[in-house]
């Protein structure tokens, strides 16, 4: 059984995710600004993204990734990716967002 994800190699910013996005791999040649969606209703507990340095370029461009509306990511307003070929993903937990190791 094979398992199919949407990805995209994002290479503008600042850069909305959409409903439609899972699987993101950044490929900017400057720092990066990535915005997480609103969420609402039934969309909620389906919510998961999965961002990734494409290029390994963070250390020099860190991918700075925020939540539309204020919502938090772990109660914090950012995350950050600082190391080359670093990765996050992250879920919505019906309130904000929360990361997965």
């Amino acid at each position: 059984m094979a398992i199919t994800y949407k990805t995209k190699i994002v290479t503008t910013t600042p850069y909305n995710i959409t409903n439609n996005d899972e699987v993101l791999f950044i490929n900017v040649s400057a720092t990066s600004s990535v915005v997480l969606p609103a969420v609402s209703g039934q969309e909620e507990d389906k919510k998961s993204y999965y961002i990734k340095d494409y290029s390994g370029n963070a250390k020099i461009n860190p991918i700075i990734i925020t939540a539309f509306g204020g919502k938090t990511i772990d109660g914090v307003s950012f995350a950050i990716l600082n190391s080359g070929y670093s990765h996050i993903q992250v879920i919505y937990d019906g309130t904000n967002w929360k990361t997965i190791a």
